[in-house]
This record gives C-alpha cells, structure tokens and sequence, in this order.
C-alpha cells in the first residue's frame, strides 16, 4: 500500500495547460476514482503518477519519496489499460509472467505468482489459452492478473471496463471491488461512469474542465461519494454527479436567515430551501436545485410548483415524469414509483422539501446546507 500526495502539479503541453492547482492527497489503502466529462484531464493525471507523463511543475510524492524524475518501473505501481494490451502470440499465463521474467524473477516466484492471481480472478483453467480464445472480461481479467502478480504498492486503472457490454461491465465492476477488499491494496481509477465512480470509490476527485480550470483549478472537490451527492460544493458537482442529474430553477432570493432561506422561482412560486444563503442579498439571482427523487407529486392540488407532464419514461420498478414550468426552458424530472398515473399534458403540482433543496448563487457556489437537515445531516 502506499500513501500519494501531489502538491501544486500542473501539466500543459506547449501553451495548453491540461491540469492546474492540483494539490491532492491519497491516503493508503484507499480506493480513489478520478472521474470527470471528456477533455478534464483524468487519465493525464493517472499517467503522471504512473511515471508515463512529465509534470511541468509541482512535485509528486509516493510514501514519502519524490517521483518526479523516477522511471515508471521503479515507481511501485503497475497499471491495467482500456485496451487490455495482452501479447496475442502469448498464453495467459505467458502474459502474467511477462513483467515479471524481465525483472529476472526465478520460476518458482513466477509460478508462484501466477497461480496466487489466477485463484483470485478465477482463471486457473484458462492458463494455456490465447487472448483470441477468450471473452472481453476474461481478457480483461488477464489484464488485472499481469498488474496483480507484480505485487505493486499502488494499483492504477484507466478505464478498464469501458470495452465491456453491460451485463460485463457490473461483473467486473464488482470483481474489482472485491479485489481491492481482498488485496487491501491503493487503487487509483479513471472512469468518465459516474455509476463506477459512485459504487467503487471510497474517495471521489471531480475535475473541471473548460474556463473552470483556468479560475478554480483542475479540482472540482474531493470526498466520498455520498458527501458529493448530498453535499456538492458547487453547481458543476451538483449538476455531473448523479442520473438523472440534479433540476436547477432559476429564481430570486427573498429572505435569508441562518436557518432557512425563501426563494421566488421564475414562475412566481416561492419555496423555501433549508441552506444558510445570508451572504447573498435580497433580489439576487440564484437557482434551486433539486433531485430527481426529492420531488413529491400531487395532481390537481394547489402547491409550490405546478408543471405540465411533457411525456413520461416507464422503466417498470421506477417511472421518470418529465414536466415544464412556466419561465424555466428545461423539462424538470421527477421520479415516481413505477406505476405512476401521470399522462402527457397533465398538470402537476410539485412538493418541494426545505431539507432537501440546494442553493447556488451567481457564480455556482452552493450555499452551505443546514446540518442535521436531510440525509446530508
């Protein structure tokens, strides 16, 4: 296991600058996943770790050592690619040994580690087959085997299952997670699914992208990944994490206290919303945000935000209802239990509850929410 900090890392390529301000510690042990939209510099940042890019500046430090100039093979990680990367003229066994018979190991230690790696990823009776004769997960699961049986300090994986269908994809992802409770081992992922971002991460770096790295740095926050659903710490966090993503309403402040804030919604309604928003002043501009699931419908009774069904997605165990509101030009979604009532060109009237609502203000910062209020506590 090994313990990872990155202090004022950033990386451009010519006048481009990919990462800024990153300043980022990995405690050992940990299961972080990078995770961001296209373009954010996520696998740019697990590849200067790996030792396969060069920081331009700041400083990179694993258990303690500066690895700024250390050849990746001397770093103590090992790394699973997209693309498998697997010797096709090789057996899996013969791909396992790879890394290992050029670091000189003796027969003994190799096969040693190779039957340790194949027990845990249940390859044993594939040892003698060629890449071509095996399925995706298998190969991919090869792929794993090689970084498992170099015995690394940390585990770093770009986008492992993204080759993957669907039902392979939730097979993997939990024999990862597995692995990693077994290994007791630092594992660093890169994924652009916030759902493995969500389901794996014991810790969550969100990175911006666009003008946001410029004014803010490449890091959008950091945290496990309920802290991000429950408590983003501004509207792009909100907003990227979670699916359906979080409804934002545009809307005015009306009053402030420490407790509780009243917004009128650009449809006229007022709500209220259970944050700390005195730094704003009345009349400000600012915008609600709301998940999907924190809404409550009642059709036909008066309420805080009436809309209109536009059309409604059944997906058996839940329904998704998507509706518009007058002076807002996005549909707001809302979901239901799987056998709503709710047709197109319904009305609706929309409950929304103080303690599950989030502020944000001009700027997209979220006000801070109110402890012991909703299931942020």
């Amino acid at each position: 296991m090994a313990q990872i900090k990155l202090t004022n890392v950033q990386k451009s390529y010519l006048d481009v600058e990919v990462l800024r301000n990153i300043n980022l510690e990995l405690d050992s042990g940990e299961f972080t996943v990078f995770v961001g939209p296209s373009g954010c510099g996520k696998s740019t940042l697990l590849r200067l770790i790996a030792g396969l890019e060069s920081i331009t500046s700041g400083t990179l430090e694993i258990n303690g050592m500066v690895m700024n100039d250390v050849p990746p093979a001397q770093r103590g990680i090992a790394m699973v690619f997209q693309s498998y990367a697997l010797y096709p003229h090789m057996t899996v066994a013969e791909n396992m040994a790879f890394a290992l018979k050029i670091a000189k190991k003796s027969s003994t230690e190799i096969d040693k580690a190779i039957r340790h790696a194949a027990d845990i990823l249940q390859l044993s009776h594939l040892l003698e087959r060629l890449p071509k004769e095996l399925s995706g997960g298998q190969r991919q699961r090869v792929a794993i085997g090689r970084a498992i049986v170099r015995n690394p300090s940390v585990f770093l994986f770009d986008e492992p299952l993204s080759n993957l269908d669907a039902a392979l994809r939730v097979q993997t992802r939990l024999e990862i997670a597995n692995l990693h409770d077994s290994l007791e081992a630092s594992m660093i992922y890169v994924t652009h699914d916030q759902v493995e971002a969500m389901t794996l991460a014991s810790k969550i770096v969100l990175l911006n992208a666009g003008e946001a790295v410029q004014k803010e740095g490449s890091i959008a926050q950091v945290g496990p990944p309920l802290e991000l659903y429950h408590r983003p710490a501004t509207r792009f966090v909100a907003g990227f994490i979670g699916s359906p993503k979080m409804n934002f309403i545009p809307g005015h402040l009306e009053s402030a206290s420490a407790n509780q804030a009243t917004v009128r919604l650009c449809n006229g309604a007022v709500v209220h919303a259970a944050v700390d928003a005195r730094r704003a002043k009345k009349g400000e501009k600012i915008e609600l945000g709301i998940r999907p699931e924190h809404f409550s419908s009642q059709t036909l009774e008066s309420d805080a935000l009436p809309g209109k069904v536009s059309y409604v997605e059944r997906l058996g165990e839940v329904s998704y209802t998507y509706l518009s509101v007058e002076g807002h030009q996005d549909l707001v979604t809302v979901r239901n239990d799987g056998d709503t009532p709710h047709l197109a060109n319904d009305q609706v009237n929309l409950h929304v509850p103080a303690k599950n609502s989030h502020l944000f203000d001009s700027e997209g910062k979220a006000f801070p929410r109110i402890l012991g209020t909703g299931t942020a506590g």
